[in-house]
């Protein structure tokens, strides 16, 4: 892999983005006083989930290094802690593959 495409802008907009995904969403939620349930619901299983297909299939339909798609789970592993209760730890495995099985069906 090419180390220069790792730090390039592509990379630091794939950053940007998963930051204002895995952070600044749940904060929007809390803001709302939207219950447990509904922030369960609304960010763990819809947003996040359709942010980690778009941004697998978009990676691979453009090519780029696959380490992109780790950049969100390791992200909202960080702020995790800040929103959800512990058993939200495991939702970022479960988002690795859902990118990585997006990614290898985009690929193909």
């Amino acid at each position: 892999m090419n180390i220069k495409r790792l730090f390039s802008i592509t990379a630091l907009w794939y950053l940007a983005f998963a930051f204002a995904i895995s952070l600044v969403v749940p904060i929007v939620f809390e803001e709302f006083n939207l219950s447990d349930v509904s922030r369960i619901g609304f960010a763990l299983f819809g947003i996040n989930v359709i942010y980690t297909v778009f941004t697998g299939i978009l990676i691979g339909v453009k090519k780029q290094p696959a380490v992109y798609l780790l950049f969100f789970p390791l992200i909202y592993l960080m702020g995790v802690k800040l929103f959800f209760e512990s058993y939200a730890y495991y939702f970022s495995l479960f988002y690795i593959i859902v990118a990585f099985l997006a990614y290898g069906a985009a690929k193909a």
